[in-house]
């Protein structure tokens, strides 16, 4: 009898791991399943991709007190670098490129208008963005900061000559919505669209008083920027 109960405890121990393994919570959080994507695929195999894009950029005008500024829309193209930081989250950074066509409408007799001249703009941005994996697809938004290079040429004037405006840089920020469509393990498809928003900082003051010290910062933005681009992304 006693012999008979001591294989039946043995039998009851070995169930144990098997019935503890069914009921052990998952380690992977919702839809990063090994069964939900190939292993050799696996959103966390790759530690950094890189894109090569180009696409349209459909460009805002900019309004002033002595006339507006008629910016055209152009192509554009760029690269990115984006890390892994988590697998829900990546950071990177872009640069993104377009010259597009622009002309002076004055409403001030004091500023003449000009014909058309090229305005190229570089935007140089780090940032973070949220991702998601499911199959093949990589859907992301985030937000980057950085700055924009504004390089425009020799302003024609209407009534005859030109002037030469500098070099301008200003604050600027990004926000995007995309996808990544992964072909391979390591190559796929970047789509995404973007709005690009240079700042520009009016004034700023330093006070202090009673009730503490500050600093306080006017500025907006003069324009917003929308950019629709695809390109091929390259993992690793």
């Amino acid at each position: 009898m006693s012999r008979l109960v001591s294989r039946a405890l043995v039998a009851l121990l070995a169930t144990v791991p098997a019935a503890f393994a069914q009921v052990q919570p998952p380690l992977y959080p919702p839809g990063y399943a090994p069964s939900a994507y190939p292993a050799e695929a696996s959103p966390r195999s790759q530690v950094f991709d890189l894109t090569a894009f180009a696409g349209y950029q459909l460009n805002g005008d900019v309004g002033t007190s002595a006339g507006s500024l008629n910016v055209g829309d152009s192509p554009s193209f760029g690269a990115a670098l984006d890390y892994r930081v988590h697998p829900l989250a990546s950071a990177e950074l872009i640069w993104i490129y377009t010259k597009p066509d622009a002309n002076f409408v004055s409403i001030n007799g004091a500023f003449p208008s000009s014909r058309a001249f090229g305005v190229a703009s570089h935007y140089f941005q780090i940032g973070g963005m949220h991702v998601r994996h499911f199959g093949p697809a990589e859907p992301f938004l985030g937000l980057t900061l950085g700055a924009a290079l504004y390089v425009p040429e020799a302003i024609p004037l209407n009534g005859g000559g030109t002037v030469n405006a500098s070099d301008t840089w200003r604050f600027a920020t990004t926000f995007m919505l995309g996808t990544k469509l992964w072909i391979t393990p390591n190559v796929g498809v970047r789509l995404e669209t973007r709005m690009l928003m240079p700042i520009v900082i009016n004034s700023g003051g330093f006070y202090a008083g009673t009730g503490g010290s500050g600093m306080a910062v006017s500025g907006g933005i003069p324009s917003l920027q929308f950019g629709f681009t695809g390109g091929l992304v390259f993992g690793k």
